[in-house]
Formats: C-alpha cells, sequence, structure tokens
C-alpha cells in the first residue's frame, strides 16, 4: 500500500489536548494529523511514530475516525532507520531538525528527508535549534516549514547571523549550505465543523439563534476575542477594554459587548480581570470558560453570535493565530493587531482591520543583546519573565483599535461583507483540502531533490554566540519606539500601575513603582514632556537607560501617556 508522502513523529505534546493543557501547537499538530487522514487518497496509507503506547491508542481513536474509505494507519512504536528509508521523510512537531540528524549517521545522507515546523521562536532552545540549521548536517532535501511570513523572516535571520559570525570567527569566507528549504506553508483548519447545523439558512438568523442560546441581547453590537485569557503570554487586556468602553460610549443606540471565550491559567490571572473590568462600567463583558476552559461547544456559539472579533495581540510567542481562522471560517472581520504572522491573515480593509504596533525590540541594536536577554540567556530570569517584560513593552495603538472598532460597530453591512471576504480567504488559502495537498506535493519535491543527488555529511561545528531578539523580531511591530517624545500625561489614575497585572514586571525596569506613580501624579495633565525631561525623571527613579523605552511602552501601553500631537 503506497504511503502518504512522510512519517509523522506524534509525541503527546504534539497532538494530546485532551489530557494536556490546550496550546496553539498542540492544535495544530492534532489538526495536520486529522487533516491528512481524512484527504488521504483511496488506497493510501498514513504513517505516525508514537514511542509511547498510551499516544499510540489515542491516535487510533482520534485519527480512525477520519480516514476515507479504502485508506488506513500504520503506528509504529520506534524510530527505526530501515523504515525511514521506506517512508521516504520524517515529518517533526518541531523546528529542531538538526539534532535529529543523528538518525542518519552512518548511512546516506539521502537515506530520508526530515521536515520540521515553525510555533514559538522566541525561547533561546528554539533560536538554538535555528542557528543548528546552518551547521547541522541538513541537505537540500530537508524543509523546514515556515507558518508565516514573519515567522520564516525570524529563520532567516538566525541563519544569516550565525553565518556572519562564524565568518568573523574564522576571519573568513564560508559557503552557505544549499539546506533546508524553507517553504511558506500556513496552518490550517476543516472549515467545515464550524457551520453550524442549527436549522437557519442565513448567517443572521444563526447569529440570532447562537445568541438566544446564550442569553445575549439581539440588538447588541458584540466583539468576540477568543484564546488565552493571559496577560503576560497573549495579549494585555487594558487596550482593548479602553478602546472598546470608548466606541461603546459612541453606539448608544445598540449595546456593545465584549464576548471573552477561553481560560486563565491560573487564579491570580483570574483576580486580575475581575479588578479590570470595573474600570469600565460603561463596557458589558460576557465570558465563556474561565479557570476551566471554554468548550467546543460554548465556542462555536461565541463565534456564530458575534459581530465582529478582535484579537491585539502584542506577544512574541504569537505566531501564526488559529484563532482568527476561526473567525474567518465562521464570516467575521477581524480587528487585530499589525502584529507578525497577524500580516499573512488579515487583508486590511477587505476582510478586516490591522491596527498598527509600536515594539522597543524594534529601535534597539540589532547586534547586541539587551539586559534581559543575557539575564534570560543566563538563567537569571524565566521563560514567563522573559515574555512578560517583552510583551508589556510592546503598544498597540489605542486610538487606531479604537477607530477600527467604531468603524464597524457602525456599519453592520461592511461587517458583513468582511466577514464573507474572510470566509473566501479561508477557503481558499488556510483550509486543509487546500493546505494538506501543499505538504503533499512539498514531500514529492524532497523525495526528486533525493533521488537526484547526494551529499557528504558535513562535520559539527562549535555554536557561536547566539543571535539577539532586537535583530530577529524588529519587524513584528509596523514601526519603532523609541523614547524621544514629545509626551504627556492622561487622566487616567496612575495607581493602575501598582495593580498585579502589572507590578511585578514593572519592577524588573523601575524598583520603586510606587514612587513611579508618585511621580506621574505630580506631572500636569496635558502639558508636553519632551526627551530630556522624560529621561532625567527616569534617571531620578533608578531606571536604568538601556530600559527606558521600556518603560516608556509600558505607560503608552497603560494609557497613562500618550504622544502630544
Amino acid at each position: 500500500m503506497p504511503e502518504a508522502g512522510a512519517a509523522l513523529l506524534l509525541p503527546g505534546d504534539a497532538f494530546d489536548t485532551d489530557h494536556r493543557q490546550v496550546m496553539g501547537r498542540r492544535v495544530a499538530g492534532r489538526s495536520l494529523a486529522t487533516a491528512l487522514a481524512k484527504h488521504l487518497p483511496p488506497g493510501e496509507r498514513l504513517h505516525l511514530i508514537a514511542l509511547e503506547a498510551g499516544e499510540r491508542q489515542r491516535l487510533v481513536q482520534l485519527l480512525q475516525p477520519a480516514l476515507p474509505a479504502g485508506s488506513s494507519l500504520a503506528i509504529s512504536g520506534s524510530l527505526n532507520r530501515q523504515q525511514l528509508s521506506e517512508r521516504g521523510c520524517l515529518h517533526l512537531p518541531e523546528p529542531g531538525l538538526g539534532k535529529w540528524t543523528l538518525l542518519r549517521s552512518g548511512g546516506p545522507a539521502h537515506a530520508f528527508s526530515l521536515t520540521g515546523i515553525i510555533h514559538t521562536l522566541c525561547s533561546f532552545g528554539v533560536c538554538d535549534a535555528l542557528e543548528e540549521l546552518l551547521t547541522a548536517p541538513l541537505a537540500p532535501w530537508d524543509a523546514l516549514i515556515c507558518t508565516s511570513t514573519a515567522g520564516r523572516s525570524v529563520v532567516e535571520h538566525a541563519v544569516d547571523a550565525h553565518h556572519e559570525a562564524l565568518e568573523r570567527r574564522f576571519g573568513q569566507r564560508l559557503s552557505r549550505p544549499s539546506g533546508p528549504q524553507l517553504p511558506l506553508i500556513p496552518l490550517a483548519i476543516d472549515p467545515e465543523p464550524l457551520r453550524w447545523e442549527t436549522g437557519h439558512s442565513s448567517r443572521q438568523e444563526q447569529r440570532h439563534w447562537a445568541r438566544q442560546q446564550l442569553g445575549l441581547p439581539l440588538e447588541a453590537r458584540i466583539v468576540l476575542f477568543v484564546g488565552r485569557l493571559s496577560f503576560h503570554s497573549k495579549a494585555h487586556p487594558g487596550v482593548l477594554y479602553r478602546a472598546l468602553a470608548a466606541a461603546a460610549e459612541g453606539c448608544p443606540h445598540h449595546p456593545v459587548v465584549l464576548l471573552e471565550c477561553g481560560h486563565f491559567f491560573n487564579a491570580e490571572i483570574a483576580a486580575a480581570w475581575q479588578r479590570l473590568q470595573p474600570l469600565y462600567p460603561q463596557l458589558v463583558v460576557r465570558r465563556l470558560g474561565g479557570l476551566n476552559p471554554a468548550t467546543e461547544s460554548e465556542k462555536q456559539l461565541a463565534l456564530a453570535a458575534a459581530d465582529l472579533f478582535c484579537s491585539p495581540a502584542d506577544n512574541l510567542q504569537e505566531t501564526f493565530g488559529l484563532s482568527l481562522l476561526e473567525a474567518m471560517a465562521a464570516e467575521l472581520p477581524v480587528v487585530a493587531s499589525d502584529w507578525n504572522g497577524y500580516r499573512d491573515l488579515v487583508d486590511h480593509g477587505s476582510t478586516g482591520l490591522l491596527v498598527p504596533t509600536a515594539d522597543p525590540l524594534a529601535a534597539a541594536d540589532p547586534l547586541v543583546p539587551d539586559a534581559l536577554e543575557i539575564s534570560y540567556r543566563l538563567g537569571l530570569v524565566g521563560y514567563d519573565q522573559l515574555v512578560a517584560q517583552r510583551s508589556l513593552a510592546v503598544v498597540v495603538n489605542e486610538r487606531g483599535l479604537r477607530h477600527s472598532l467604531e468603524t464597524l460597530l457602525h456599519d453592520p453591512e461592511r461587517c458583513r461583507r468582511m466577514g464573507q471576504q474572510a470566509r473566501l480567504k479561508l477557503n481558499q488559502q488556510f483550509s486543509w483540502s487546500v493546505v494538506a495537498q501543499q505538504y503533499r506535493q512539498l514531500w514529492g519535491e524532497l523525495t526528486d531533490r533525493r533521488r537526484l543527488a547526494a551529499a557528504e555529511m558535513a562535520s559539527p561545528m562549535q555554536l557561536p554566540p547566539h543571535v539577539p531578539q532586537g535583530q530577529l523580531f524588529r519587524h513584528y511591530a509596523s514601526q519603532p519606539l523609541c523614547i524621544d517624545g514629545p509626551w504627556r500625561r492622561t487622566a487616567l489614575d496612575p495607581t493602575l500601575l501598582l495593580d498585579p497585572m502589572q507590578a511585578a514586571t514593572l519592577q524588573a525596569w523601575c524598583a520603586d513603582v510606587e514612587a513611579l506613580v508618585a511621580r506621574l501624579q505630580h506631572w500636569p495633565q496635558a502639558q508636553a514632556l519632551d526627551t530630556a525631561s522624560l529621561k532625567t525623571t527616569f534617571e531620578s527613579l533608578g531606571v536604568n537607560a538601556t530600559v527606558q523605552p521600556q518603560l516608556l511602552g509600558a505607560l503608552l501601553k497603560l494609557g497613562l501617556l500618550e504622544e502630544q500631537a
């Protein structure tokens, strides 16, 4: 029986969302395996590798119902070199291809291909793996699949910078290896399960039905957010709450509802959300999920009930955005931050609106790691602290977000047209019927490369210094965020800085947050504050010059400062 292009290595950590925390990479791995099984031609067999018996059993339970008639599964419990040579390709649920070349040691380099896929790219383990793409014995018949243009740019920056560092280290020009390939293949969903079997023929009837199920006003304008409810690892909610509260005031004839669908990782994060909501009494917030994740049924009802979808992501962990695809499948226009992979998904003005972002990393010295990155790599701060500090300094333009929300809240017909265009874009580019074929085509091309050429194994080389995040991620934001002003203080109460949602992270930049609050309270509102005055103030609080742009970003992000018009 023919094989389906590659053997998929699928440990439970790469697909099991029933027994493990729901995370994007696990959802993506589960979705890929299911889609490849579903789209097998008759007579083909999908080969999988799972090293634990329980994982093999769960894969059978997951994939067997998806198989078309005449196709089958073959699940192995070992990484057998001979079997891999027969399959032709091993597909990995991670970007670290280099270490897997061990499976080819002692045999021909072209015995089989290796393919992997990117997800979150900002951990130093992943950064190490990206740099190793240059020095590991990888070949043109290997490939690292990049799910977004921004993600592929990170990979290219990592490899290019590592190559330049090696040339400086050895004082000579070094040739570039011809592999691995870096194809751009997006994540995808199967849109059909997202069409609600309610007996209603129109999208508007589905919307009314879903609102009745959820107890939401039929006349309301509903803005939906789906995803982790995490201010440090997904999106800080403050800017959305402020922008939507302001937009709601301009929409007096229809109540505006923010519908959140997701889950909190712990009680502390949930408590922070509860403290945030009373600050905006004019904003109606409904939440599905919480400490217990929202169910799939609740998510489907939320997608059906909404008028538009909003995701102001501001985190380096974000690389693609599966929740945006779910919104597009539900014919919802998407208002999203102009941030990394989101740009590939949202056609600004056609399927949704992108909101500008600014990030101090985009203005940092691209050749020098900053203090946070040094501390993280030395093990002095943890990964959660890294992404929290990076995120809190990223500014999603509040005026732009408010304008985008107001534009769509006041124009239901435009919402409808954008939603239809979003669904069309999903069907054409991000549905598994399209993307599964791209995987099969890639594996076929790599097979042809193996048959046409052989390569000698290269000797491994010592790893050079790591690539700074300021170089890897400077393109994520729309523009750099520099400390140059002028700025002015807003009317917002500075004691917001003492809230646990941001106080602990702020202490990494300003040890005495209470002193910072006091200083802000004495700044005259609406009075321009030039760059020199801002720097002097920061210095008097003991804020190091290298982190002053991050602190400025936090103050802008939280709405305590704004740009002087």
